[in-house]
Parts: structure tokens; C-alpha cells; sequence
């Protein structure tokens, strides 16, 4: 049984790049399929963004993405792969079980990768998968970021997507209507402090995905972005920035303030100057230092 979920990623990796002719409904009832049958044990693939290894459940939303199309987070990791260096810092806030911080390990080779994962779960899976790689340039953080520090309650939703898959990527430490089940408390300290901790006294790239959370790590990071003027790779969401008391247009004026060039991230890693008035519902942007 486990040789025909493989066997289907054959036919998935090429069909979901077949534009035109119905095979991306194809692959997409074929994941379906496999969540519903999905073993209990993750799935190992061999060539994530190359020779990555990478542990896929196949029930969840994002670990079916990486098995079946080979990323979750394809057009983001191809801007990200092509601005690292390899003795860049790499800050993966919001790390989940690992999509960007083992992309940019492979890469980082004489750099870091420093990865903040607040829930144990999640972040159990993300040590894992960098174990399975072997990598000793990951570092990971058991902690969320934030402006105030101290220990606060973190929501998820408890609905299955239609798919038939659970999202792990949506936990939050802003409560809305989808998300409002506590699933537990969390650390949260300042950016800032956790560098000066850790003595890393340069930061080269930070991709923030944290559900809302992103401007409020960003001002707690106030130092370190005036400091090394990182490249951002950021999630805006209009809901989850209102459950989080702001705009997202509030955030695109700070960081243009801060004198960034804010970059919508399109397909295949392209991107688009983006301001105020062009942001939509939901969009991954980068802010490059002008």
C-alpha cells in the first residue's frame, strides 16, 4: 500500500505542471484520496528542493502539498533560495515542521538557520526532519516572538480543510471566529533579546508566518532590523492582522517608512511592487532594504 502512495507522486509531480487539460482537478482528487487513506506514520521524500529529506503526513494540509507536489510554499522558497548565500543567517519565525528552514540549510552550509516554533508538536516534527538530514546548522527555538513578552494563550482551528486534510500552519496568538480553540500557552519574548542571548550579531534574511503576529515580532526586532536591514519575506493576511489590532495596510506604510520596498510574491518566485492601496485579502510579500 505504502509503494502506491509513492508510485502516485510519480504521476503528481509531473501532471500538476500540465497547464490546461484538467490534471491539476487530476492530482488534486488524488491527494484527496490519499488523505482519506493516508498511513498513521509520515512518508519520507529524498528530494525536497533538490536532496532534501523531508518526513510528509500525508493527512495534513501542508505535509500532502510537499509530498504531492513537491512544496507547500513553492513560490516563496525560490525567491528565498536565490537571495541566501552560503554563510547567510536565515530567521524562520513560524517554522512549523521545517519547509523553509530545511530548504535554507541546504544552502546556509557555512551560515545559520535559526527557527522559532512555539508549539511542541509542530516543532517536534521539525527536529526531526532536521535530523533526518543531518544538518548541523539548524537551530531550533521553542519560542513565539512578539513586542510583549511574557506567556500567552495560542488558538487553532479544529475543522478539516475540504480536502479532507488539518492545517497545522494556522495556529495563532490572536483568537477569531475559525480559530479560538486554545490549544495551549506559549512563550513569547522580543526578537531582539533572544539575538543578544544567543550572540548572533548579524541577521541576513527573516520570513515571518505567523498568523497576524507578523508586525508585532517585527517591533520587537526593532534593533536587529536597524542594525543588519534584513530582507523580509512576510504573510499578510487581512483577517488575521485585524485579529491582531491592525491594518494591513498600517503594516505596509511602517515598513515603508523604515525605508523597505515592499514586493508582491507571485508565481513561480516572480514579484510585483505592491502599496497600500493594491494589497488584497491575503498575500506573501517580500520587503526588500532600499
Amino acid at each position: 500500500m505504502i509503494g502506491a502512495f509513492y508510485f502516485l507522486r510519480e504521476l503528481t509531480q509531473t501532471a500538476y505542471r500540465i497547464k490546461g487539460i484538467g490534471m491539476g482537478r487530476v492530482c488534486e482528487f488524488i491527494r484527496r484520496w490519499a488523505s482519506r487513506h493516508a498511513p498513521a506514520e509520515p512518508l519520507i521524500i529524498q528530494d525536497f528542493r533538490g536532496d532534501g529529506k523531508f518526513r510528509c503526513f500525508l493527512n495534513e494540509h501542508m505535509g500532502s502539498q510537499i509530498f504531492f507536489r513537491g512544496s507547500y510554499s513553492g513560490d516563496q522558497l525560490s525567491i528565498l533560495e536565490r537571495i541566501l548565500n552560503t554563510d547567510s543567517v536565515f530567521l524562520d519565525v513560524g517554522a512549523n515542521q521545517g519547509e523553509f528552514s530545511i530548504a535554507a540549510a541546504r544552502i546556509v552550509q557555512q551560515g545559520k538557520v535559526i527557527a522559532f516554533e512555539p508549539v511542541s508538536e509542530w516543532r517536534n516534527r521539525l527536529v526531526e526532519n532536521v535530523k533526518l538530514n543531518n544538518f548541523q546548522n539548524v537551530q531550533v527555538i521553542p519560542i513565539a516572538l512578539g513586542e510583549k513578552e511574557g506567556e500567552f494563550p495560542i488558538y487553532e482551528s479544529q475543522k478539516s480543510f475540504n480536502d479532507g486534510t488539518w492545517h497545522e500552519g494556522l495556529s495563532t496568538l490572536f483568537a477569531q471566529d475559525s480559530r479560538h480553540h486554545v490549544r495551549g500557552k506559549v512563550l513569547v519574548q522580543k526578537l531582539d533579546n533572544i539575538l543578544e542571548e544567543l550572540s548572533i550579531s548579524r541577521v541576513d534574511v527573516i520570513k515571518l508566518d505567523i498568523e497576524g503576529a507578523e508586525w508585532i515580532a517585527l517591533r520587537g526586532a526593532a534593533k536587529t532590523i536597524a542594525r543588519d536591514r534584513p530582507v523580509l519575506i512576510l504573510e499578510i493576511g487581512r483577517d488575521t492582522c485585524r485579529a491582531a489590532g491592525y491594518e494591513p495596510e498600517a503594516l505596509i506604510e511602517w515598513l515603508t517608512g523604515l525605508n523597505y520596498r515592499i514586493e508582491k510574491i507571485t508565481e513561480k518566485g516572480e514579484t510585483l511592487l505592491i502599496i497600500p492601496d493594491l494589497l488584497g485579502d491575503f498575500q506573501n510579500v517580500i520587503a526588500y532594504p532600499a
